[in-house]
């Protein structure tokens, strides 16, 4: 009888170590994750919502500042300090992490239904947001199919084929209303010598280069009758100069003519969503390589987002 009762003993012991060291396990992960903690996603999307609830949005600051991310197969990254590396093996985890970087930047400044920028006095103006800045490290290219660059095309596709986590929605239903890829390239245009011109292709990434995952509202405009005739102004300024977003927008909403600028990524002329439930007209998030011509073509009044 002592025997079993040693033995029924030591079952016990072991079984109390093993909760004890669970229990150990469970506060150190809990410790790490910090729920109780708010993420900067979260914070900078509920400054989003406080601001555009406000009558003065002037005296609600955006809390939104841009993440840093390198793309990784070895879990090295040569070309960014400190960035949250993503580890991925497939040219699909690739795109896989970009769509979820695009839908994020997409929930946090309000989905196109949140005015948070107010109105100006004359004119439109194209406020920007960088949600990511995102790198590729040199391992990438090992992936099997993936080069110098990657096709937009390619991720454009994986947007319209691929659900959401715990939705039935794709992401592209979700960034653009629509499932339709071919239909938004017959509206992703370029300007040639004055004409515009259906590229039929949202171009490529180019790994060498880093790259900014950044969403785009225009404001809306003090006074109908400033509205046309600013308007008109800008829309004639696009036609001549490539005023780009701004002309875009403008003759898109306000006379009903579009006008692209040489130089902006045709992408960015297929992206433009309409307010839902606002007047503003949305840039949905598009990648747009740093620091390039294109990204400053897009004319932004000012980057909401710090770094």
């Amino acid at each position: 009888m002592r025997n079993i009762k040693g033995e029924i003993t030591t079952q016990q012991i072991v079984l109390i170590v093993i909760l004890l060291v669970s229990f150990i396990v469970i506060l150190f992960l809990l410790f790490r994750l910090d729920l109780g903690k708010e993420s900067d996603k979260e914070i900078c999307h509920n400054s989003v919502v406080m601001r555009s609830a406000s009558i003065s949005k002037e005296a609600i600051p955006l809390k939104c500042s841009r993440t840093y991310i390198c793309l990784s197969k070895d879990g090295s990254c040569e070309r960014m300090s400190s960035p949250d590396v993503k580890k991925v093996k497939t040219e699909e985890e690739i795109y896989k992490v970009l769509a979820e970087e695009m839908a994020d930047c997409w929930w946090m400044f309000g989905e196109g239904k949140l005015d948070y920028i107010g109105k100006d006095f004359f004119l439109r103006d194209n406020y920007c947001s960088i949600c990511s800045q995102v790198g590729f490290d040199d391992s990438i290219k090992e992936i099997n199919g993936v080069g110098e660059t990657i096709s937009k095309d390619k991720l454009y596709d994986y947007l319209s084929k691929t659900k959401m986590p715990d939705s039935e929605v794709t992401y592209s239903e979700y960034l653009f209303g629509t499932n339709d890829i071919n239909k938004l390239k017959s509206t992703a245009l370029k300007v040639d010598n004055g004409r515009e011109m259906v590229v039929g292709t949202f171009g490529t990434i180019d790994l060498s280069k880093q790259h900014f995952v950044l969403t785009g509202i225009t404001s809306e405009v003090k006074g109908t009758g400033w509205k046309v005739v600013f308007g008109l102004g800008v829309a004639a300024v696009g036609l001549v100069t490539g005023y780009t977003w701004v002309g875009l927008i403008s003759g898109a909403l306000i006379i009903g003519a579009g006008v692209v600028g040489e130089g902006v990524t045709p992408e960015i002329s297929a992206i433009l969503v309409e307010g839902n439930g606002v007047k503003n007209t949305f840039m949905a998030p598009t990648i747009q390589e740093a620091n390039s011509n294109s990204l400053k073509k897009l004319n932004c009044y000012d980057i909401l987002t710090s770094t």
